[in-house]
């Protein structure tokens, strides 16, 4: 039985690849009305291979490094955000950002008033003992933050 939400949007956070698994339990449970597809272009792992290279995250790049990271990571997002509209099967708004993926989906859900924010849970491989680890720390901060309510699927591993 889908979940009932005033007429208020509904985000989905789109981390990647979501498995088909994700997309039937969203179809699912996902009320009519306003969808919106967002993902987040983490910067963490950009700062990470700047500093490996010697190079402080703070210091701004060359124009021709900044450009080209910027288009790569735009057609990452565009991919990401396309395959997901596919996957969906529905009619969806999409957005994206550069951040902390945890902040932006909190940002962006109190920004258009959601009425849900749909997340998937991490696990690593193998058995996860319950607990603050056992889903992830995006999906965790999100479900402590959101301005809303969440639904957090999580997949058997």
């Amino acid at each position: 039985m889908p979940l009932e939400q005033p007429n208020r949007p509904i985000l989905i956070a789109v981390a990647g690849s979501e498995p088909a698994e994700f997309w039937e339990a969203v179809r699912a449970l996902l009320p009519a009305g306003a969808v919106e597809l967002f993902h987040v272009v983490d910067e963490g792992p950009r700062q990470e291979l700047e500093m490996q290279f010697g190079r402080h995250p703070g210091l701004p790049r060359p124009p021709h490094l900044a450009e080209s990271t910027s288009a790569a990571e735009r057609r990452g997002s565009e991919a990401i955000l396309a395959e997901a509209a596919g996957s969906l099967g529905r009619d969806a708004t999409t957005a994206t950002a550069t951040g902390r993926p945890e902040l932006e989906i909190e940002r962006r859900a109190a920004e258009i008033g959601a009425g849900l924010v749909v997340v998937a849970a991490r696990t690593r491989s193998g058995p996860v003992a319950p607990g603050p680890h056992s889903v992830g720390h995006v999906a965790r901060h999100v479900s402590d933050h959101a301005p809303c309510p969440v639904l957090m699927v999580r997949l058997r591993g």
